[in-house]
């Protein structure tokens, strides 16, 4: 099935799929750290597999060696992976669709992958989504939810993206489920564009806590928030001195406060890298943190 190998679950119950992508939808690992923490919480089983041969340019998406605790080298490859979990206690039970945006054959990867989300009946589709925002790392990271379903819109209270121009897998795989009439919306969470750290646990949780009515209930996030606090403690230590990027946090405080939370788009950002985002981005590489 072009590189896909997929077992059919039986006896899934109206499964809500939530889907995360590491790259242009994903500002450092926030929405597949996630996805992540949902495949762990909840024990969720694996059910398909990308063969990443057929939809990667490796010179591009390179293969990452790593130490095991072995002290044995272990090459990974980009990963697609899809699971489930069955939610006895919910309404619906859960699928959860983690990997690496492709580089090659991106309509033949939507189509077979949506051909596999079809499969299990949804009866909704959630895609996470993080983007760079003019929110400071002192404040409660902002999530907004679009669609261009009408029923979900009201339903959930969302909006609809006016994004126009290029997108990515996340995009495309929208306008493939939408054909065969699948519900979907996009959970879009803005992260501080001046951070160019890794992972960013405020964010991961504050999408988690955002799909709270899509699942009909909220996976537990304590490690989430102890994680959080020591984040934003170490950008502080890290920050702590430079007078040109105190001031500047104080401005996307005083603009949070006067207008609310910058509203990120699920598609695309107009931010751009400015003096002062570089020098935030030169501190942080130095802080060994």
């Amino acid at each position: 099935m072009d590189g896909f190998t997929y077992e059919p679950v039986e006896g899934l119950r109206s499964p809500v799929v939530v889907m995360a992508f590491m790259g242009w939808s994903d500002t450092g690992t926030v929405t597949v750290d996630a996805a992540r923490h949902l495949v762990e919480t909840y024990d969720a089983e694996s059910f398909l597999t990308v063969d990443p041969e057929d939809y990667y340019v490796f010179t591009d998406t390179r293969p990452m060696v790593s130490i095991d605790d072995d002290g044995e080298r272990v090459l990974s490859w980009p990963e697609n992976e899809a699971f489930y979990a069955r939610m006895p206690t919910a309404d619906h039970d859960l699928v959860v669709i983690s990997g690496v945006e492709p580089n090659l054959r991106w309509k033949t990867f939507s189509d077979r992958l949506s051909d596999a989300i079809v499969a299990c009946n949804p009866s909704l589709v959630c895609t996470l989504v993080a983007r760079p925002a003019a929110t400071p790392h002192t404040r409660p990271i902002p999530v907004t939810g679009s669609s261009a379903d009408s029923e979900l819109v009201s339903r959930f209270g969302l909006g609809r993206s006016m994004y126009q121009g290029p997108t990515g897998i996340i995009g495309v795989l929208h306008d493939t489920l939408r054909r065969r009439e699948i519900p979907l919306l996009s959970l879009a969470a803005g992260v501080p564009h001046y951070l160019n750290v890794a992972e960013n646990p405020p964010a991961t949780m504050a999408l988690l806590k955002a799909l709270h009515p899509m699942l009909g209930f909220t996976p537990p996030v304590d490690e989430l928030e102890r994680e959080g606090v020591q984040f934003v403690e170490k950008v502080e230590e890290a920050s702590a001195g430079d007078g040109q990027i105190g001031e500047y946090v104080r401005t996307l405080e005083q603009q949070y406060g006067e207008s609310g939370p910058p509203e990120p788009d699920s598609e695309g950002s107009e931010l751009s890298a400015d003096d002062v985002i570089r020098d935030v981005e030169d501190l942080l590489r130095g802080s060994g943190d």
